[in-house]
């Protein structure tokens, strides 16, 4: 057999072989996909780290009330720069979210804060705008009955049970003072339209 045939013979088998070696099998890929989560969650973590070490002045591996003040003031984009926080707005995310209730945030409950805040300050003109229009009493947050005629303007005019109503304000009342502020009012909000879709789906269920 000639030299070239001979060597195209073997060039083509190395070409299988390495083919072969190198084809992606379901264990690898699954390796794969554990070490692309062990990067984000690195990532995550590190990003984490990052926010802590800036803004945590005193070196107390965690952030007090005006270290988070500061943290949310520089993290929200819907207001003019410069512009802090309420205290209301404050108290309710240390309510939620310091687990250990030392009005301080750790590392593991930055990122669940951060993420309220951001959400909240992005549909910040919606839930000003309903306050005001849903606020009769001007007191700056709204009673169980200015409430009520909220969540039925939700429900497309149709009229809510006080038990309903009753319900979203005791889940959405955070800093229990019987009214629901701003940011109360935005988690009530998402309360009422999960509870209408937990609510849309039993009906599928009972039908089916």
């Amino acid at each position: 057999m000639p030299v070239g045939n001979v060597a195209a013979i073997i060039a083509a088998r190395r070409a299988r072989r390495h083919s072969k070696g190198f084809r992606p099998t379901p264990v690898s890929s699954a390796e794969q996909r554990r070490l692309q989560a062990a990067i984000a969650e690195r990532n995550r973590k590190v990003k984490l780290m990052k926010i802590i070490r800036t803004y945590d002045t005193n070196q107390s591996g965690k952030l007090e009330r005006d270290q988070i003040v500061k943290l949310l003031t520089d993290t929200d984009s819907s207001t003019p720069p410069g512009t802090p926080p309420s205290a209301d707005q404050v108290d309710f995310l240390l309510k939620l979210y310091d687990k250990a209730g030392d009005q301080s945030i750790e590392l593991g409950e930055l990122e669940e804060l951060l993420t309220c805040w951001h959400t909240y300050t992005e549909h910040r003109e919606l839930f000003e705008s309903k306050l005001e229009k849903f606020d009769i009493s001007k007191t700056g947050k709204l009673s169980q009955e200015e409430l009520k005629a909220y969540l039925t303007d939700l429900n497309g005019g149709i009229e809510v049970e006080d038990s309903e109503v009753e319900w979203v304000m005791k889940e959405g009342d955070v800093l229990g003072d019987g009214q629901l502020n701003k940011m109360e009012l935005w988690r009530a909000t998402a309360l009422w339209f999960s509870h209408v879709e937990k609510q849309k789906s039993n009906d599928c269920c009972i039908i089916s």
